[in-house]
């Protein structure tokens, strides 16, 4: 049998004593081999567009075989290794080092163990489509910590821990895994088991709220696609002072949290904070149709050591970006003011700076690897992101497809049916296919919403719905072109310099830290404040810190910058009436 070519079946076996230390111990067992193996390690997550080396974080990786012999272990590349052949089996061992605290790697200490499996299953060329077994040992963890996960248990105790499999290796690495003393809720949506694992909450968090929220949300999707596409589904919620995230699995998702935004049992209403929670879980979950199973061509086949470049991002998650908050008012958690708000901040947000006169949405979706996930200080003026601009371009198809009596969920509908199991191929095929439904040729909309950099009408559509986009400043009073951190209480910290606007022309640069205008002392918490009191044409002289030296600006404030805007609902005829009905209505049930 060549090199590459393997009827074996991978087995793994996880320890957790080291996870004060931030370390997971791995050992791989491997069948016997003349011809030996080729192993490596995933550069990329799926559902995070960035090249992460997660080969770095493996530490004393060794082979010996059955007798205790070393077994040679040589390197391809920096995630890619040889294994010399070897008469018995041989088991390959290693550390990991799980200092990431986010969705995308893992993360381990004394409060709990998380990790994906692209970042701890070595990858055995050759025997992918093979069955992977994995045990989980819970020696030297905490009694009360249990596993969640939805990785298929064998043989397991009543923490979880013991013996899991997989079908393929693609299965293995997509089920992330939290082990921890977390509190836990399940409900039914869909007929489908759902269970949230909730971990360093606050004591007086409402679960159960959140619990029937959520489920709400889950219902709501599985009725618009007429059925659940899994038996089971788990939502691992970690939680901290400041972190948000969320990373989409094939019946899961890792998201991050403040632990302070989720309700307490005495809390009334849907506030701001917990309204981006649960979109936040609608989001992910719309994942489970649209990327995890409709998902590009680029996608297929596990190109894990390297980029895999797509031009439809801005339909993966500009589409799902724009039904993240549409789906928790079609649930009806929140009304028509609430979605009218949070939308308001998705087209302000798309159409900050110049990013969206620089970049394409194609562009924006080729480049995410090398663009949108590794922005610099100029990426507010440079790169435009397919979330939001993808968003805005997702809410003007379903406008235009309501006013022929359709909408983009029938888009959606659509896409599961034909691409649930065949990848969506690179091209025209998806523009086509919003055509039919539009019922009409759409090239001309296609080539300025994705091709160019031209501005869109966005105001017009709405405007047919009841709702009006009033221009406003991006805050009151006149403009100084830059955004500091407002939480920093010894200097005005630039955040973001904005091109052609008065920071800029004054030499303000990002890192900057103002300390005075005019000679009195300033801070992030008191800038606008202090900028509210002066007029557009003030000359500000600016005492700011750049790298330890001490420099003088002169900042000439302009006239208010009205790139921003106010959705505003207005009463219309009874046509646009029912449109705007139509389009906001609360799911039946």
């Amino acid at each position: 049998m060549a090199r590459g070519e393997h009827a074996v079946e991978p087995f793994y076996r996880l320890g957790f004593a080291g996870h004060n230390s931030r370390y997971i111990d791995v050992s791989l067992t491997l069948p016997a081999s003349d011809e030996g193996y080729r192993l490596s390690l995933p550069a990329w997550i799926p559902g995070s567009y960035l090249l992460r080396d997660f080969a770095r974080h493996l530490v004393g990786k060794q082979a010996r075989d059955r007798d205790g012999n070393s077994v040679r272990i040589e390197p391809v590349d920096q995630q890619t290794w040889d294994l010399a052949p070897s008469r018995t089996p041989v088991e390959v061992s290693y550390r990991v080092y799980c200092a990431d605290f986010s969705v995308r790697s893992a993360h381990a200490d004394s409060t709990h163990v998380f990790f994906n499996g692209t970042s701890v299953f070595l990858r055995v060329h050759g025997a992918e489509h093979a069955r992977h077994e994995v045990v989980f040992d819970g020696t030297g963890l905490p009694g009360a910590w249990r596993v969640a996960t939805t990785l298929p248990d064998m043989a397991v105790d009543e923490r979880g821990f013991g013996d899991y499999a997989a079908p393929d290796y693609e299965a293995l690495i997509d089920h992330p895994v939290e082990i921890a003393d977390f509190v836990e809720r399940q409900f039914t949506a869909g007929g489908v088991l759902h269970r949230m694992v909730f971990t360093n909450p606050l004591p007086d968090t409402d679960f159960d709220r959140i619990a029937a929220d959520v489920a709400r949300i889950c219902e709501t999707e599985i009725e618009l696609f007429d059925g659940a596409p899994f038996d089971e589904y788990l939502f691992l919620v970690a939680l901290d002072d400041s972190g948000f995230g969320g990373l989409e699995h094939r019946d899961s998702t890792a998201l991050i949290f403040p632990r302070g935004h989720l309700p307490a049992v005495t809390a009334r209403g849907v506030s701001k904070e917990y309204q981006r929670f649960l979109s936040l879980c609608a989001h992910e979950y719309f994942h489970n149709w649209n990327v995890k199973r409709i998902r590009p061509s680029a996608f297929a086949g596990l190109p894990l050591d390297r980029p895999a470049h797509t031009r439809l991002l801005w339909v993966f998650e500009g589409f799902t970006s724009y039904f993240d908050d549409w789906l928790v008012r079609h649930a009806g958690l929140i009304d028509e003011t609430q979605y009218l708000a949070a939308l308001e901040e998705t087209v302000n947000r798309a159409m900050r700076g110049k990013g969206w006169s620089r970049q394409t949405l194609e562009e924006s979706s080729f480049y995410a690897w090398t663009r949108f996930y590794q922005q610099d200080a100029n990426a507010v003026n440079a790169i435009v992101s397919y979330y939001t601009r993808g968003a805005v371009v997702a809410l003007m198809l379903d406008l235009m497809l309501r006013e022929r009596g359709a909408s983009l969920m029938d888009v959606m509908r659509r896409l599961w049916e034909e691409h649930g199991e065949r990848p969506l191929p690179e091209g025209e095929s998806v523009e086509r296919m919003i055509e039919e439904t539009m019922g009409e040729p759409m090239g001309a909309f296609f080539e300025q919403a994705l091709r160019s950099t031209e501005p869109l009408d966005v105001a017009g559509l709405l405007a047919r719905f009841g709702v009006a986009m009033v221009p406003r400043g991006e805050q009151e009073g006149p403009d100084a072109g830059v955004r500091v951190d407002e939480r920093d209480d010894r200097a005005a910290r630039v955040q973001i310099v904005f091109e052609d606007r008065p920071g800029a022309a004054a030499g303000l640069a990002v890192g900057d830290r103002i300390i005075a205008i005019d000679g009195f002392a300033v801070s992030g918490l008191d800038w606008r404040m202090r900028l509210a009191r002066c007029r557009a044409g003030d000359r500000l002289r600016l005492h700011v810190f750049r790298e330890g030296r001490l420099l003088e600006m002169t900042l000439e404030l302009a006239p208010e910058c009205h790139n921003q805007h106010r959705l505003e609902r207005k009463a219309g005829d009874i046509r646009t009436e029912a449109r705007f009905a139509a389009w906001l209505a609360v799911a039946e049930r």
